[in-house]
């Protein structure tokens, strides 16, 4: 009986063709250097190239390689597609770069053309078209191209290899695209498919479920001879924060070019702050995380409170900037003003409650809302829901007393309060609650609090609004502020999510000139 087999003289040739190969970038000197295959690139390329089938076509069709950030990714996968564009004897390849946007994918296809260029023996065969971003073999008619993300014209295709670059970024909008790339090239020969990607946080994309599937051929619970699975990782239920095992995710960190001190910087930023502790995890030790993540700890957001009580008198004069977060019925209603003065922002916020049903539900979410109301912390409205007929007039009150220059609202949950705000003269602002419009937003109010730029009075309710608030993120690593699924009931975030509001709203207004200038900032 005939088996699989490794075959030594294709590994050789291989290596022998990627010594010839230079690097451009990416280099440690800073210099043109010589292609060197540092371990877990060997494994990737010659495993991939030199394990045969019987009748001696290439093993393996599928091949999982993901890594921590700045490994070398995608020079392997250059290195493995330039050996794969000038030695495979198929003729007529087609060889696809496919990402979430053609610069994504053209970060590969670079590569691959800075290795031909760097050589001017294969330059001297190819034709380069860098406008369509395409080099064509001139003796086999091979073509290698970088793919838009439009998976409704892919079908057609016959790819002898596709990389893909990123799988974690690949969202719902991709699908089409990766299943035409991954079922096109059944008249091929040996065709390959290989994707190369740090982790994620969307546990129902198409990586994750790559992701499972590879660690079930790693750990032989699925056989498939096809398939190459190269996982570099912490494993998700170990230490974190113990750097023996980040080689394990960093294989830079075994050959020297890279050294622990390199990722110092991020490591203590993810140990004080809860929000980039799964960005570190995600990005440097390749784990999977949750979207969802605690976003500010409330300790930090506690530094920022004023030292001397605020007089907000002294800002009645100068531009403020407002977000309204209107509750469904029952729950939290938030109203919150932004000044920016120099660098800093001051904050000042309002929260209302239906005044009925104020008791019981104080015990319901083990919450002092009566404690608060009696303080002056939450002002109630009449009747057993939010009478925003009260928010409104209590809001007109305001703009009779600050200069609040616009209002950012809801267009979901607010809709008939911003008709009335206009209506009385208030200029009122569609806030998106999407990442596109709450991340920058999130950003500079993260930004404002960890430089200490940010001003406040100590408000328990916003305190305790900042301590339920986490974040989730999007593949491109954008933010929006969320509930925690898990404590619903008991949970609030209203007070912070007019606080972004605000904030958002000012980052579109405010122009970069001290509105103290003239007179002293408020103490």
């Amino acid at each position: 009986m005939t088996t699989n087999y490794f075959d030594a003289e294709a590994a050789a040739v291989v290596e022998g063709f990627i010594s010839t190969l230079t690097l451009t970038k990416s280099t440690k000197s800073g210099e043109p250097e010589p292609f060197v295959l540092l371990p877990h690139t060997r494994k990737m390329i010659v495993n991939t190239w030199a394990w045969k089938r019987p009748d001696g076509r290439r093993l393996y069709r599928k091949v999982f390689q993901t890594l921590g950030r700045k490994q070398a990714k995608t020079q392997g996968a250059a290195a493995l597609v330039v050996a794969m564009f000038f030695l495979d004897p198929e003729p007529k390849q087609e060889i696809y770069f496919a990402a979430t946007d053609t610069d994504q994918a053209a970060i590969c296809f670079e590569a691959v053309y800075d290795m031909i260029v760097a050589s001017p023996d294969l330059l001297a065969l190819c034709d380069v078209t860098l406008s369509q971003r395409k080099i064509r073999h001139r003796l086999t008619g091979s073509i290698i191209r970088v793919l838009s993300s439009d998976g409704k014209r892919k079908h057609g295709y016959n790819p002898s290899m596709v990389v893909f670059d990123e799988l974690h970024a690949w969202g719902p909008a991709h699908h089409e695209l990766y299943a035409a790339l991954t079922t096109g090239g059944k008249s091929r020969k040996q065709p390959l498919r290989l994707i190369i990607t740090t982790a994620g946080s969307d546990q129902e994309s198409i990586c994750y479920r790559e992701y499972e599937y590879a660690k079930r051929v790693a750990k032989n619970e699925i056989t498939d001879e096809s398939y190459l699975p190269l996982i570099h990782e912490v494993e998700s239920e170990a230490d974190w924060m113990d750097r023996s095992l980040w080689p394990n995710a960093l294989p830079l960190l075994k050959t020297g070019h890279h050294c622990y001190e390199d990722y110092e910087e991020e490591f203590a930023q993810a140990q004080a702050r809860p929000d980039l502790q799964n960005q570190f995890r995600r990005l440097y030790l390749n784990q999977w995380t949750s979207t969802d993540t605690q976003w500010i700890p409330v300790h930090e957001w506690d530094v920022c409170k004023s030292e001397r009580p605020i007089d907000w008198t002294d800002l009645k004069h100068y531009p403020c900037y407002g977000g309204l977060d209107l509750a469904a019925v029952h729950d939290l209603t938030a109203f919150a003003l932004a000044w920016p003065v120099d660098n800093k922002v001051y904050y000042q916020v309002w929260c209302y409650l239906p005044s009925e049903g104020l008791s019981a539900r104080s015990k319901r979410d083990g919450v002092p809302y009566e404690a608060w109301a009696k303080d002056g912390h939450i002002r109630l409205t009449p009747g057993n829901t939010t009478d925003w007929r009260y928010v409104v007039a209590h809001i007109k009150e305001l703009a009779g007393e600050y200069d609040i220059k616009s209002i950012a609202f809801d267009r979901y949950g607010a809709r008939d309060t911003a008709a009335e705000l206009a209506d009385a003269g208030i200029d009122v602002i569609d806030f998106g609650q999407g990442y596109q419009s709450m991340s920058p937003a999130c950003a500079r109010v993260e930004k404002l609090i960890f430089d200490r730029d940010a001003v406040h009075d100590g408000n328990p309710v916003l305190r305790w609004c900042f301590d339920c608030t986490q974040v989730r993120s999007d593949p491109a690593g954008n933010i929006k502020p969320v509930k925690p699924e898990r404590l619903k009931y008991s949970k609030r975030i209203d007070a912070v999510i007019a606080l972004v509001m605000a904030t958002g709203t000012a980052i579109l207004n405010v122009v970069e000139k001290s509105i103290w200038e003239t007179r002293g900032a408020p103490v």
